[in-house]
């Protein structure tokens, strides 16, 4: 009969079952077996003889390749933190994952562009959060989802501050109207927009300075699956970057904020002027 033992096992099934039956002191079958006093109690405390299995009860089962793709981008996008991440992937998309899980599944740094500083070091290096850039995509979803939408976010770089909306649809004058909500909710005092060189972006508005980011090739964000499959809090997709949003700008703190969310951190900059 094959016995399968621990690598570091100092006992046999025989030796432990002769410790659970034994009424010698645990001193005495220490000394008598040659092994410690903590493994004599260990295996007289027990009920079986046969190790315990070292795999986890819980298994955490693999992200989907594009969940890993989502979650990496938005870690980016945002230049998020892991702690904070977890609690917009938890939380916010709905995906149950543990710190390790999702450390593991992110990029290494060395794949990822430097960002810039934010917070109290862009402050105290004279970066002022003056200064909004927008972004668009355009989303090739699946027809359960509609089909192709459009994702635009703008965000203000020094605190990290961000909306984003999904529309199905875009036009020039959506651009203005939804920038136009974006300048009017941001606590920030913005006097410069960056905008990507895309049709949808080349608006003008009145008493704003208006620059071409770096130009970058843009890529479409294709989906092979449902959102439902990739996102389980997902509902309307306006929605959930609607809800992302407001998580990430009101719900932790963060320390390189000095403790405060990237909105308290700019309401607290407006009020000291």
């Amino acid at each position: 009969m094959e016995i399968k033992l621990h690598a570091n096992a100092t006992t046999t099934p025989r030796v432990r079952r002769y410790l659970q039956q034994s009424d010698k002191s645990d001193r005495e079958l220490a000394k008598e077996l040659g092994i410690s006093v903590t493994t004599v109690r260990r295996w007289r405390n027990r009920q079986q003889i046969e190790d315990r299995h070292t795999t986890p009860r819980v298994v955490h089962k693999a992200m989907r390749s594009e969940q890993v793709v989502l979650i990496n981008a938005l870690r980016d996008t945002l230049n998020a933190p892991l702690d904070e991440l977890l609690i917009l992937v938890n939380e916010g998309l709905g995906i149950p994952v543990s710190r390790a899980t999702l450390n593991r599944y992110l990029a290494p740094a060395h794949q990822r562009q430097k960002a810039a500083a934010q917070g109290k070091k862009a402050l105290k290096a004279g970066v002022q959060p003056t200064t909004l850039t927008v972004h668009y995509r355009l989303l090739s979803m699946t027809m359960d989802d509609g089909g192709d939408h459009h994702l635009l976010w703008a965000r203000e770089p020094v605190s990290g501050w961000c909306q984003a909306r999904v529309c199905s649809g875009i036009s020039l004058a959506l651009m203005q109207n939804w920038l136009s909500e974006v300048l009017e909710h941001c606590p920030a005092d913005i006097q410069c927009i960056e905008t990507e060189k895309v049709k949808w972006l080349q608006v003008e508005l009145e008493g704003r300075v208006r620059r071409d980011l770096p130009s970058g090739e843009l890529s479409t964000i294709a989906f092979s699956e449902s959102l439902n499959t990739l996102i389980p809090a997902a509902s309307e997709p306006d929605a959930l970057v609607q809800r992302l949003c407001e998580l990430w700008n009101t719900g932790k703190a963060q320390k390189k904020l000095g403790e405060l969310t990237p909105q308290a951190f700019l309401e607290a900059l407006r009020h000291q002027d």
